[in-house]
């Protein structure tokens, strides 16, 4: 079985996490490809879909939103995981977190099985400047809390539980 873990990062955190669920699922005997979803991978050929963003704002990250809406029919046929990452300090670990804006629409166009929020990292030292325009770079320099708040635990038992829940639908449907 063939599962595309996709990620939208701006700053790494969750192409971190994406990773380390790829490495989770092949560990457990699936072929599992972490891709960024700026590279703009076919949607076609993949058996199941975890897909991930980073979370600015209350938004999804762009590359992640756009594709899901362009490849929604693929994705609407194949079991299909959501992540979000992002919140840090302490409303990774003190707050319900807010579900970002897409989810909704996302439950109503793929119907994925679940979706999953998990705590982000942020280092400014390793913050590439490049990309943000000036509001974020303000935002980023001042009030962004520095730490790194993701639960590998949390993150690998997800990873397992997805991977035991495609083992068995191959095993059904041998």
């Amino acid at each position: 079985m063939r599962v595309l873990i996709l990620h939208g990062s701006r700053m790494g955190s969750t192409r971190e996490i994406a990773e380390r669920i790829a490495g989770q699922l092949r560990a457990s005997g699936l072929q599992a490809d972490a891709v960024a979803a700026g590279d703009r991978p076919e949607a076609s050929g993949w058996d199941a879909f975890v897909i991930g963003a980073g979370v600015y704002a209350g938004h999804w990250h762009s590359d992640a939103v756009e594709f899901v809406r362009a490849n929604r029919d693929v994705l609407s046929e194949h079991p299909v995981w959501l992540f979000s990452s992002g919140p840090v300090g302490s409303s990774a670990t003190t707050h319900e977190p807010v579900e970002p804006k897409e989810i909704g629409q996302f439950r109503k166009i793929i119907n994925p099985r679940e979706h999953r929020t998990f705590g982000g990292a942020f280092d400014r030292a390793n913050v590439d400047q490049a990309g943000l325009g000036p509001a974020s770079k303000f935002i980023a320099s001042r009030f962004i809390p520095e730490g790194d708040f993701r639960d590998w635990g949390e993150i690998e038992a997800w990873a397992s539980q997805i991977a035991h829940e495609l083992r068995r639908s191959v095993a059904i449907a041998g």
